[in-house]
C-alpha cells in the first residue's frame, strides 16, 4: 500500500488536529486509521490509543509509523474493541456505511460520558464523481442530513465545518478524472473499501510529494479555509459531536 501527503488529506488533517488539541483528551481511538499518519502525529503529540482498519496492508504500513508503544494499529473491526477513550476519531468512514447511524452509536459506546466523536466525510451528492466510485463511498453528505445523523446516534452535535476551500476543491476534479480509469466494476463496496486506505495515483512521485505539500508551503491555504468553515463551499465536512455527560 502507498501513502503520501495530498493537498486535500493536509487541508483536512489540519482542521483534525487543530480542534483535537483544544479538547481534553489524552486516549483516543481511530476508526479507518488507514496508512497511521493521524496515528504518527498523535503519537508525537503525547496522545495514548488505538488505530484501526479492515485493511491488513494499511495497518502494515501504519505499525510501521508509531514506535513508541503509546499508539497501536490493529487489523480490528470497531465492534471488536472492547475499550472505551476519551475521543473516537472516524476520518472517511461513515461514507462508507450502510448504516450510518449504527455505527455512530458504535463509536459513542466506545467514548466515555462527556467524551468526544469527530468525523469527516464528503460533501454533496451534487458533486459525485469517480473516487467516490472507486473508493466504494455510498453517499456524500449535506450539513443537515449529518446534523441529523450524530442526533439519530444519540450524540450531541457540536460544530460542521467546511473544509478544503479553495484548494480542494480545484483538485477534485482532476483526481475524479485521473482515478475513473482505475476503476474496476466487478469490485463490490467492500472490495473497494478495502482499497480505500492507500494512494494510487503518481505513486512514482511520492518521495516528492513531501516535499512540495507540507506545513510550510500549505499554510496559506490552512489560513484560507478557516474563512469557509461555517459554508458549504467545500467538497469535505469536519463534524464535532459529544457523548453527553452522566447526569448527577
Amino acid at each position: 500500500m502507498e501513502w503520501y501527503p495530498t493537498p486535500s488529506y493536509l487541508m483536512k488533517r489540519k482542521v483534525i488536529l487543530d480542534f483535537i488539541r483544544r479538547l481534553p483528551c489524552r486516549e483516543f481511538l481511530e476508526v479507518g486509521c488507514g496508512g497511521g499518519d493521524l496515528l504518527a502525529l498523535l503519537e508525537r503529540l503525547g496522545y495514548r490509543g488505538i488505530g484501526i482498519d479492515i485493511s491488513p496492508e494499511a495497518i502494515t504500513v501504519a505499525r510501521g509509523r508509531v514506535k513508541g508503544g503509546a499508539v497501536t494499529a490493529e487489523e480490528k473491526r470497531v465492534e471488536e474493541i472492547g475499550d472505551v477513550f476519551d475521543l473516537a476519531i472516524a476520518s472517511e468512514v461513515l461514507e462508507h456505511c450502510a448504516d450510518d447511524v449504527g455505527f455512530l452509536r458504535e463509536l459513542r459506546r466506545h467514548v466515555r460520558p462527556g467524551g468526544w466523536v469527530i468525523l469527516t466525510v464528503p460533501a454533496h451528492m451534487d458533486r459525485w464523481g469517480a473516487n467516490d466510485e472507486f473508493s466504494g463511498h455510498l453517499r456524500r453528505y449535506e450539513r443537515k442530513e449529518l446534523w441529523g445523523t450524530m442526533l439519530h446516534a444519540g450524540l450531541e452535535p457540536v460544530c460542521i465545518y467546511s473544509y478544503g476551500v479553495p484548494i480542494y476543491n480545484l483538485l477534485k476534479p482532476l483526481y475524479d478524472r485521473a482515478i475513473g480509469r482505475r476503476i474496476v466494476r466487478e469490485d463490490s463496496p467492500a472490495d473497494r473499501t478495502a482499497k480505500s486506505s492507500g494512494m494510487w495515483l503518481m505513486t512514482g512521485l511520492k518521495g516528492v510529494f513531501p516535499i512540495i505539500f507540507n506545513g510550510f508551503t500549505m499554510s496559506p491555504f490552512y489560513l484560507m479555509q478557516k474563512l469557509f468553515y461555517r459554508t458549504d463551499l467545500g467538497n469535505g465536512f469536519f463534524a464535532a459531536a459529544r457523548r453527553a455527560p452522566e447526569k448527577g
